[in-house]
């Protein structure tokens, strides 16, 4: 007869680590162009969190036609999250564009994420740690630590 302590370890050897799983894609989350009339909310997060750069001038400056937003229930409480890209090729990286990733809060939008990917590469995924979606960004993927999203590097099969 096993003990529970050898029935554990077991399990864990048997298992793959989270860091070696691709989890499958549950539904892709829609980036869309920014209309000119916008939510107020979306344009206090850009204020906020690119607050040197919307609407300034220079190379790294933009404004709502270089953004794009997305919503989409990540913790399954009935409330979209918001998704924010910068869409501007003087922003690429090598995994993509900047984004980020709120929760609403009676303060306003709140970062609990931020990454890089492109508009068409955002996937909320199956996996569900501590109530929280996995995204998958095409190259890295955000895992919920309990408190913010964590970036990993996405392996390569």
């Amino acid at each position: 007869m096993r003990t529970p302590l050898a029935a554990l370890i077991l399990m864990l050897l048997a298992t793959p680590s989270l860091a070696d799983e691709v989890p499958p894609p549950a539904a892709q989350i829609p980036m869309m162009p920014i209309s000119a009339a916008q939510p107020w909310e979306v344009e206090s997060a850009l204020k906020t969190y690119w607050k040197d750069h919307y609407l300034a001038g220079g190379e790294h400056g933009f404004g709502l036609d270089k953004v794009r937003a997305g919503r989409f229930d990540l913790n399954g409480d009935g409330k979209a999250e918001l998704i924010l890209m910068v869409d501007d090729p003087a922003w690429e990286a090598e995994h993509g564009r900047p984004f980020l990733v709120a929760n609403w809060t009676r303060k306003g939008w709140n970062a609990i994420g931020w990454s890089w990917g492109d508009d068409e590469t955002l996937f909320a995924t199956t996996e569900i740690i501590g109530g929280w979606r996995t995204i998958d960004t095409g190259t890295q993927l955000l895992r919920w630590d309990g408190r913010v999203y964590q970036r990993v590097e996405k392996p390569t099969n």
